[in-house]
């Protein structure tokens, strides 16, 4: 046997390949060279002189050449040592193939438990790096980003930072970005696109103190589609984009934090619109999802979640939506005479179906739709209630194109929680001396928690009778902005939150603030879910509880982005919204 060999041991002796004594006449390799297998090492020759033929000694492995004990022209005796290869540990793997010997690991079962395993490029998860070189590129990236005082964010797309349906909208909707997805041989799918309000002012803003990574889970296609919308001098993302071809679980998207930061994730903070993808995450922000087809939820959403968000977000008048589906390349549908146009103007006719089946054709004004509530009016348990919103107005400008406004400005507050994140983090890292690293799974909920704090809040009709208030959503939300919560009130209590008035605890309060007038607020919900939204205290003032039976705030209330024009159901819209999160309604209801 030439190479005798332990997977233990990873240096091989390399022997006389002979029972004579044999004479090195050319060594063809250096010491510390890299050799791969079938490479000449050394040409040999019988050292007896009886036989002058000059033989060829290739490597049977590959690895480096670790030393070289016999010299050119010395003699070699019969089970010698004449170099020590170091066998190759197989650092960078590409489809089973060394990338530093161009060994085929499929060939050898019995070292593939102990090579390159872990996928560190984001588009490429066939390219995979062992654990030690894994940890050492963690370190070389963490040092980077610590001298360039940045952190790294993970960046959602599908009602994060865009929203995308795949039914047909006018092509002349202003704002909205339209790209065909080809699949193999004709087929495909059109995609339309809307950035999300200041999504390229954020995305300016952001890559000042973060490294930003695209993670979703849209297809590949669809996601490097998205990132050209968003980036197309590729300034922000670069090659950083992991879509769901990349994910190791179709559910999570947390699987993959491990092999993208393998010295830890105390560096990477995350936003997104759904916290169960990443586990409820202690360092994710959880970001309020931005909507703007009303017809058309996550289209990404994973296969367990789809579901589940597409029955939260039916709409109140009890029409049940589309189920959220995965991007596939589907056939282009052809062009239908009832389709986006006709004749040149906005066609505002409909095919539907009738409850017996039929299909008819139903006739709609360009500035409401077959989902518009008429006359704002909502039927909730047996009651008549008048939504206080307006329905977004087609608008046709000079350019033929239709405007829609779209008042969600949700990013500027986002751009201001990253900015204190940011500023903590490095905050702490000089109170360290620059020799620990701060973990941002403490440093966020730390920021979160500076929001309510040395508030002291009751809540009135928030927390079922049956449920206890520790397990609470509306209690859950308050601890994690740092308020106190209390059964009942007390004389440290700054705030009755409040879904109706004429309760016991309404009535209470009352005489409460008339010995602290100006420590003491009774609010509805909304303050407590605006908060939550802005990491701020809002101005109480915006939402006082009102008498006579008014649930919401006033004009300063939260707002929620209306639907897209073309499928407009304004107050539904804004309680789908809320119903995802369990959150009571934020629009103004009055009841009749």
């Amino acid at each position: 046997m030439l190479f005798p060999f332990k997977m233990a041991d990873k240096t091989m002796p390399i022997s006389v390949p002979s029972e004579k004594p044999l004479k090195v006449i050319k060594w063809k390799v250096k010491q510390g060279a890299l050799v791969s297998h079938g490479q000449i090492l050394f040409l040999y020759s019988d050292s007896s002189g009886n036989n002058n033929e000059i033989k060829k000694f290739k490597a049977v492995r590959a690895g480096t050449i670790s030393s070289i004990k016999v010299k050119e022209g010395d003699i070699a005796e019969p089970g010698g040592c004449i170099a020590e290869l170091e066998e190759c540990k197989h650092p960078t793997v590409m489809k089973e193939m060394c990338a530093e010997c161009g060994a085929d690991l499929r060939k050898d079962e019995s070292i593939k438990h102990d090579v390159a395993s872990v996928p560190m490029v984001h588009s490429v998860p066939e390219l995979k790096v062992s654990e030690e070189l894994a940890q050492k590129l963690g370190r070389e990236d963490a040092d980077r980003l610590l001298k360039d005082k940045k952190l790294v964010l993970l960046v959602d797309l599908d009602q994060t930072l865009v929203h995308t349906t795949n039914d047909n909208v006018p092509p002349n909707l202003k704002d909205v970005l339209h790209f065909f997805l080809r699949g193999p041989g004709n087929t495909g799918r059109w995609c339309h696109t809307r950035l999300r309000p200041r999504t390229k002012v954020f995305l300016e803003s952001a890559s000042k103190n973060y490294e930003l990574h695209v993670c979703t889970f849209g297809a590949r296609q669809y996601a490097h589609a998205v990132a050209e919308l968003l980036d197309p001098e590729k300034k922000y993302f670069s090659h950083r984009i992991l879509s769901r071809d990349e994910c190791f679980d179709a559910r999570t998207k947390a699987a993959n934090l491990k092999a993208l930061f393998p010295c830890g994730d105390n560096m990477v903070c995350i936003i997104d619109d759904r916290e169960d993808v990443w586990r409820h995450a202690s360092n994710l922000i959880h970001v309020r999802p931005y909507s703007f087809f009303q017809s058309t939820g996550d289209i990404n959403a994973p296969p367990s979640l789809a579901e589940e968000k597409a029955l939260s977000t039916n709409s109140i008048n009890g029409k049940q939506k589309p189920s959220a589906e995965m991007p596939t390349l589907d056939a282009e549908p052809e062009k239908k005479d009832n389709e986006i146009l006709k004749d040149g103007k906005l066609n505002t006719e409909q095919t539907v179906e009738d409850s017996n089946g039929k299909i008819v054709i139903k006739q709609l004004s360009e500035n409401h739709t077959e989902n518009s509530v008429e006359n704002n009016e909502i039927e909730k348990d047996g009651n008549k209630i008048v939504a206080n919103c307006q329905e977004p107005q087609w608008v046709e400008n000079a350019d033929g194109q239709i405007e829609v406004e779209d008042p969600d400005d949700y990013l500027i507050y986002l751009e201001d929680i990253l900015n204190r994140i940011h500023r903590h983090f490095y905050d702490l890292y000089e109170k360290m001396g620059k020799k620990q690293i701060p973990d941002l799974k403490s440093v966020i909920p730390e920021v979160k928690s500076k929001v309510l704090a040395g508030t002291s809040l009751v809540f009135s009709g928030l927390v079922p009778t049956h449920q206890r208030l520790e397990t609470s959503r509306a209690y859950l939300v308050a601890r994690s902005l740092g308020a106190d919560i209390t059964q009942d009130l007390t004389e440290n209590t700054t705030h009755l939150v409040a879904v109706r008035s004429g309760t016991a605890k309404v009535n209470a309060s009352r005489r409460l603030a008339e010995g602290k007038p100006k420590n003491f607020f009774v609010v509805t919900p909304e303050w407590l879910w605006t908060c939550a939204e802005r990491w701020e205290r809002v101005d109480e003032r915006l939402y006082p509880l009102q008498r006579g039976g008014q649930l919401a705030a006033t004009a300063g209330a939260l707002q929620q982005p209306p639907a897209c024009a073309c499928s407009c159901a304004c107050a539904s819209k804004t309680y789908s919204f809320w119903t995802i999160h369990g959150y009571p309604q934020p629009v103004t209801f009055i009841l009749k």
